[in-house]
């Protein structure tokens, strides 16, 4: 069943269009994952499926139009964009930050059952509550970042560059508990990544961005058989 459509999506900064005419679609449950040279319109695809930056064109979540949508209204309808960066207010404590993400749900929500819940997927961040969320390793910074998204119960989960800066080791676990998240809760998920061998490891299906421009789609086992893609970002020939 799809869940997200896109549509000829056109998106850029000022006079400067960055997407030309992007359209794909992801299923019901599933990890999509975006690759793509540096520069090719990978975080704007994910900025204005949040509605961060003015889109044209058409999208779609679970049959509700939301084109040209606010951010907060996008929360609201079930996406959770993580930016590159993490984005984690750095003064707030780990809680206060988790807290936070909540704040889109309905009053009497029961948030404290879901406090638990992210604590089940990221038991470090329970040992960090009253900490700083500028005090935590880079590693837990991301981790707090994808908890607080959870918070709010996405249907649409966007994840921009989750490993970056980030320990091979770290970053290993930190794709399974994406994998966990997506199989446990059917959350959809859209992650951009630079590291294609983990980003295919875990994805359904992908596409290949460059200079705005859908240029290859399929499935992930697909996508990795690929010559083009394997030597341009496994680094290896097929």
């Amino acid at each position: 069943m799809t869940d997200l459509v896109v549509e000829e999506l056109t998106a850029g900064y000022g006079d400067a269009r960055v997407l030309h005419g992007v359209s794909l679609t992801v299923g019901q449950g599933e990890i999509c994952a975006i690759l793509g040279p540096n520069g090719a319109g990978k975080t704007t695809l994910l900025r204005a499926l949040s509605g961060m930056i003015r889109a044209r064109g058409t999208v779609t979540l679970g049959g509700a139009d939301l084109t040209g949508r606010s951010p907060d209204t996008l929360a609201r309808q079930g996406i959770a964009h993580v930016p590159e960066g993490r984005g984690t207010f750095m003064p707030l404590t780990v809680e206060e930050n988790l807290r936070l993400g909540a704040y889109v749900r309905r009053r009497g929500a029961d948030v404290e059952a879901d406090l638990d819940r992210i604590h089940t997927y990221f038991p470090v961040l329970k040992t960090r509550l009253k900490q700083a969320a500028g005090s935590l390793s880079g590693g837990e910074q991301q981790m707090l970042a994808i908890g607080r998204a959870l918070m709010s119960r996405p249907r649409l989960l966007l994840l921009d560059e989750p490993s970056l800066g980030l320990a091979p080791l770290v970053t290993r676990e930190l794709f399974r508990i994406v994998q966990a998240i997506n199989a446990e809760e059917r959350t959809t998920v859209v992650v951009v990544e630079q590291n294609a061998h983990l980003a295919l490891g875990i994805a359904q299906q992908a596409h290949v961005l460059e200079t705005g421009r859908i240029v290859l789609s399929g499935t992930a086992e697909e996508i990795r058989a690929d010559e083009q893609v394997a030597q341009s970002y496994l680094g290896y020939r097929v």
